[in-house]
């Protein structure tokens, strides 16, 4: 309740600085090739940020599993977050993939945890290398450089922390549920144990990195679509990292406030039209929100039949065979 009131406070708080019917006129001039193509890179990101999570689900449990089986409740657990509040969506994730697969929750849950740390490192080196242009070729190497050694750095030593955690042991499992919740918490921590492999490291951040870059083509789609220039691309891909970054902040479903508000506010910095800038985001927004939410409706109602013509295959209907 609380984290819904505040979403609809920053909300309220961007749409007050709008004027609505400039915005609606912008949105009427709006071409649709520079969105086509933008939708086109959107699925694409998120078919590899089902692969990439795969390959997680795999490396921390040890068990193999069916690549097929995975986009479908995966993005779905995107549009679930999308509709209802309170991360909805990963807490569907979670028991999904726990109990069709028959994977450990504390192995599912690692592998959402590294994929958090890899798109937040992913994200803010994007952000970083964006800053660090503006600061001169040399320059802008090398703290692109020093960001990067930072995330290595930092993935080798949860690495290392998670390969000294305890083990399960018989006391703790005797202690009941609290016993479970630790033990669980412990095999989770395992779980960045797989970081310990530079190659896996190296691979887990190019997927990582490729997945954001397509995502920021979908924001500068928006932006080419309602009249900004290719080649002043810098204030669009400033907006997109601040928008994402501030959707770490509680608010409503969708991140419908949050995601607008410091978008704009660095659409501001970077002297863009402050309606202008709004039209960007919320057309972003819109086509970032929409595919996902209504794939999961769709998703979850063809689950749900099929898993009832399963039942009702299984029933017997009474015939003497």
């Amino acid at each position: 309740m609380l984290q819904s009131l505040a979403g609809a406070v920053l909300l309220g708080i961007f749409v007050s600085q709008l004027d609505l019917s400039e915005i609606a006129a912008l949105a009427r001039r709006a071409t649709m090739t520079p969105l086509i193509l933008a939708l086109f890179l959107y699925g694409l990101d998120f078919y590899l940020r089902a692969v990439r999570f795969w390959m997680l689900l795999e490396a921390v449990s040890g068990r193999p599993v069916p690549l097929r089986a995975v986009p479908g409740p995966f993005i779905a657990s995107f549009g679930i977050s999308d509709l209802l509040p309170l991360r909805a969506g990963d807490i569907f994730r979670l028991a999904w993939f726990q109990r069709s697969m028959g994977l450990p929750a504390s192995s599912v849950l690692g592998a959402m945890l590294i994929e958090r740390f890899y798109d937040l490192s992913a994200l803010l080196l994007l952000g970083g290398v964006l800053f660090a242009s503006h600061l001169g070729t040399a320059t802008g190497l090398t703290a692109a450089l020093g960001l990067l050694l930072g995330f290595m750095i930092l993935a080798r030593l949860a690495a290392l922390i998670a390969g000294r955690t305890p083990t399960p042991s018989g006391a703790s499992v005797a202690r009941g549920w609290k016993g479970r919740i630790v033990d669980g918490a412990w095999a989770t921590l395992r779980s960045f144990a797989i970081l310990r492999s530079s190659r896996r490291q190296g691979l887990f951040l190019l997927l990582s990195l490729t997945c954001w870059i397509l995502e920021a083509g979908l924001f500068l789609g928006a932006w080419i679509s309602l009249g900004g220039a290719i080649g002043q691309w810098a204030p669009a891909m400033a907006a997109f990292t601040a928008s994402t970054l501030g959707t770490l902040v509680p608010g409503l479903p969708g991140h419908f406030g949050t995601f607008e508000l410091f978008g704009l506010a660095m659409f501001r910095l970077a002297g863009v039209d402050r309606n202008f800038g709004a039209a960007v985001l919320m057309l972003a927004h819109l086509l970032l929100w929409a595919p996902t939410a209504l794939y999961a409706l769709v998703w979850l109602a063809t689950a749900r039949r099929g898993r009832h013509s399963g039942q009702a295959a299984d029933q017997p209907d009474g015939t003497l065979r």
